[in-house]
């Protein structure tokens, strides 16, 4: 049997390597058409992701606008509360001002019928006289508790008017962990907790965001809080559905009750 020469041995390993090239060269394709096609898809899905992150930043953002409104719309509220307030001690304090010193007047015109007794041809002058004076402040202070009374149920009436608008702007808390939300009130052992929203220092009083609602009644007594420490009391003297004016009663230090304070009912 005739040996096979060199050159077609070297022919015989030349074609092998090329054959053995070929098939890597064709692996390396398809193995670099499987990658570009999973980066591929990988790209896809990294690209989806990120559009359905930014949708849902943009909804974030409109949805932070809306709160943002609606909490100023709030404070507004609050401030117009807080005035119309204002408005009724000042008249109370005017009414009460009036009727002392109609107290004094009467009390002047006593001391002198006393002082007239000892004329007797003027005692009956001087009393009658008296008794128009006290008639025509009776009269007055009649007049004066008519007006207050039909102003009470003007400010009642547009107050009430107000809550109705106010209610229907309100937004319900939602499963939120924003602690900037109103707080529901709470079936738990935990005492009822709010905010202050203003702060009337003319009249030394505040507007919190808790309300009859809430289970506020006139009377009910609030501790004013700040860094987990009591700065202050203050008792309910008008209640409205959301909110409610209170007047201070003390203060750790004067002037200390800023808005945004916490508020607790006191059991």
């Amino acid at each position: 049997m005739k040996k096979p020469s060199v050159g077609t041995i070297v022919l015989f390993v030349a074609l092998i390597l090329s054959t053995l090239s070929a098939v890597n060269f064709a692996l390396g394709r398809n193995a670099e058409r499987t990658k570009r096609i999973w980066l591929e898809g990988q790209l896809d899905k990294i690209t989806k992701a990120r559009d359905a992150l930014q949708e849902e930043r943009d909804e974030l953002v409109k949805t932070k606008e809306s709160l943002e409104g609606q909490l100023k719309d709030t404070m507004s509220q609050a401030k117009d509360l807080a005035q119309q307030f204002a408005q009724e001690k000042k008249a109370r304090e005017s009414l009460t001002t009036e009727l002392a010193q109609t107290r004094r007047d009467l009390t002047d015109r006593n001391e002198q019928v006393s002082n007239t007794e000892k004329e007797k041809e003027n005692l009956t002058e001087d009393l009658a006289k008296a008794k128009q004076s006290y008639q025509a402040l009776s009269n007055e202070l009649t007049t004066l508790r008519q007006a207050k009374e039909a102003l009470e149920r003007r400010v009642k009436e547009m107050l009430s008017l107000q809550a109705q608008e106010a209610e229907k702007i309100v937004v319900k808390p939602t499963r939120s962990t924003n602690t900037d939300l109103i707080p529901a009130p709470s079936q738990s052992s935990s005492p009822l907790e709010g905010k202050v929203l203003v702060v009337n220092r003319d009249f030394n009083f505040v507007v919190v965001n808790l309300g009859s609602k809430e289970g506020l009644k006139i009377g009910d007594q609030l501790s004013l809080w700040r860094g987990g420490k009591a700065i202050g009391k203050a008792q309910v003297e008008k209640l409205y559905e959301t909110m409610s004016a209170a007047t201070l009663l003390t203060e750790e230090k004067k002037g200390q009750v800023k808005e945004g304070d916490l508020v607790r009912l006191t059991s």
